[in-house]
């Protein structure tokens, strides 16, 4: 695994709820918690019929089946690299340390094992919601994994919430705007883990549109010279994804 500098500052969503043992919870936003694991990735030509039939039918009905994750949705762009972005949204960040959690990741099932063979170019972070705004969902995201100088993580937050957030968000087509920040203490060593390399994104920020065309607007419009000021690197495999899958947590008998 390869860490990434990562800052961290507190949450600040709009989304509302409170995270208890198993209950139902009800958000006013556009994510179904305060907390996401967010994965990149490529796979493998010789695995892809595989990857789709595993994260399908198996990951993701598996890892909404644990108590806390509310929704799964993978995204992908075709002969991008990384082709793969898959969102997982939990109530908070305890869940991505729960006992349920960590046993699966201890525990991976022959599909599992065998799929992560094919997997390429991973990035994979535990994060909270830093900021949140918009109340819907879109079938295209845009997604930028940023490098953000400690010491700027405080301004670049006030900018992104304060100023470019709700710029962005008032463009037609754009639903949704999200700031993530991942949380050291959730990293933990895993059989799953250690099955291949990955990197660790400090910050991500991910636009949700209805169509691909506010997604590129809303990039221009971020990643330009305001971000540059602060000293922020805006990863040059930022893109825009369309929706391949979205599923809501279930009870496992209900799988």
């Amino acid at each position: 695994m390869i860490m990434e500098t990562q800052s961290i500052i507190g949450h600040d969503v709009t989304a509302t709820g409170t995270a208890t043992g198993g209950e139902k919870m009800s958000f006013a936003g556009a994510l179904l918690g305060h907390a996401a694991v967010l994965v990149w990735n490529d796979i493998a030509n010789d695995g892809r019929e595989q990857f789709y039939a595993w994260h399908d039918k198996e990951h993701m009905p598996e890892r909404l089946s644990i108590p806390g994750f509310r929704r799964g949705r993978r995204f992908a762009k075709p002969w991008h690299s990384p082709e793969w972005l898959t969102m997982y949204e939990a109530d908070d960040l305890s869940v991505a340390t729960s006992p349920e959690y960590l046993a699966r990741l201890n525990a991976p099932t022959p599909g599992t094992v065998n799929a992560l063979r094919y997997f390429l170019n991973t990035s994979r972070a535990v994060c909270r919601v830093v900021h949140s705004i918009g109340s819907s969902t879109g079938g295209h995201v845009l997604a930028m994994r940023l490098g953000v100088p400690t010491a700027q993580s405080g301004a670049m937050c006030r900018f992104l919430c304060g100023e470019a957030f709700p710029r962005v968000i008032a463009v037609t087509g754009i639903v949704a705007c999200h700031l993530f920040a991942a949380d050291q203490s959730s990293f933990v060593n895993t059989t799953e883990s250690s099955t291949r390399q990955f990197d660790v994104p400090s910050w991500v920020l991910l636009c949700e549109a209805t169509n691909p065309g506010a997604a590129e607007q809303a990039r221009a419009m971020l990643a330009g010279p305001d971000l540059q000021a602060l000293g922020i690197v805006v990863r040059n495999d930022a893109a825009v994804y369309a929706l391949e899958i979205c599923r809501l947590s279930m009870p496992v008998n209900d799988l």
